[in-house]
């Protein structure tokens, strides 16, 4: 397994250093924040798998009235979060334990300090066994470049968010998203994440190259060969690529040497064929479905819309079967 990577956001700071030392003996990496900045900061970079939060987190140096409650309703709401406190109530735990707006638990345990390292552990670990090596993260990239069309790139994320929070299987599906992203980016965004499923939303040339931006925001084309190798290095745990985006097909064909499961774009695609197939592609992921039967849920509600475009999106399968392939299971 990969390590966990956890925040420990607490202004106590020989309680935070103290705690992390203890959990780095546990083969966890450990992140400390003294503050609520540093730690907002720390879970938007998408690099941690649990947070643990000082209820009353503040500091001196902190001119926002925050809190670790706050952060946890409103801040990477889908990373599970311990909160901690040095006074518990009642209170306190029926508003961290309750739903946030986004349909997350605010928090997944809560604990006070006096119950000691151990108990720490033990919750952290019940995360680890049940929930953190199960999530299955998208990582969404999106490029709109200077000079092209505007497409409605954050109606196609808010589409595909809102989907995964009505599914039977919400908590399990983590989106990461990158906007504007340049040639250079998507290399890091890759060994970043490590995601299982990759997402790209925006141009695509008749040339059947994606449009990516460069260092100032222009258009770069990328070849379906470079992309293809890229995927054959930086595959991890990658099951599917879905390429939303016009004329994606032969780079589709590219990734899918080495990907089990990549869509991509036969022809020229709109925008609300794109949305309405996204959307209902991951509401198929996140209800169970495998990845053909979520392709063709995405097919049919362009056609449902009376869109005409039903018979553009393509599922290529090279290496295995689509039918077999299934992110979440209510047995998992």
């Amino acid at each position: 397994m990969t390590k966990v990577t956890i925040l420990l956001a607490d202004n106590d700071r020989d309680f935070a250093e103290t705690r992390a030392e203890i959990l780095k003996v546990e083969g966890y990496k450990v992140l400390i924040a003294f503050s609520p900045a540093q730690a907002e900061e720390a879970l938007n970079r998408g690099e941690v798998d649990l947070a643990i939060l000082d209820i009353r987190l503040t500091n001196d140096d902190d001119a926002r009235d925050s809190s670790g409650l706050q952060l946890a309703k409103e801040v990477a709401p889908s990373i599970p979060k311990i909160i901690l406190t040095g006074f518990p109530s009642y209170e306190f735990v029926r508003e961290a334990l309750q739903l946030s707006p986004t349909g997350h638990p605010v928090a997944v345990d809560f604990l006070s300090k006096q119950q000691g390292p151990k108990a720490l552990i033990d919750s952290i670990e019940r995360l680890v066994a049940t929930r953190i090596q199960k999530m299955i993260k998208i990582l969404f990239l999106a490029a709109n470049p200077k000079g092209t069309s505007r497409l409605r790139l954050d109606e196609e994320v808010r589409a595909i968010d809102q989907a995964l929070l009505q599914a039977e299987f919400r908590d399990r599906f983590d989106i990461k998203q990158h906007w504007a992203v340049r040639v250079f980016d998507i290399q890091g965004y890759l060994l970043r994440h490590k995601p299982h499923i990759v997402h790209f939303s925006g141009h695509g040339s008749p040339s059947s190259e994606i449009i990516l931006e460069d260092n100032v925001g222009d258009s770069h084309p990328v070849p379906p060969r470079a992309l293809g190798q890229l995927f054959s290095v930086l595959k991890d745990n990658i099951r599917c690529v879905v390429l939303n985006a016009c004329y994606s097909g032969l780079q589709a064909k590219a990734i899918a040497e080495h990907i089990d499961c990549v869509v991509g774009m036969s022809r020229s695609i709109s925008d609300p064929a794109a949305i309405g197939f996204a959307a209902s592609f991951y509401q198929g992921l996140g209800y169970g479905r495998s990845i053909k039967t979520a392709f063709d849920l995405g097919c049919i509600q362009i056609d449902l819309e009376s869109l005409g475009e039903q018979n553009t999106p393509k599922l290529l399968a090279i290496r295995s079967n689509p039918e077999d392939i299934v992110f979440v299971s209510m047995g998992e």
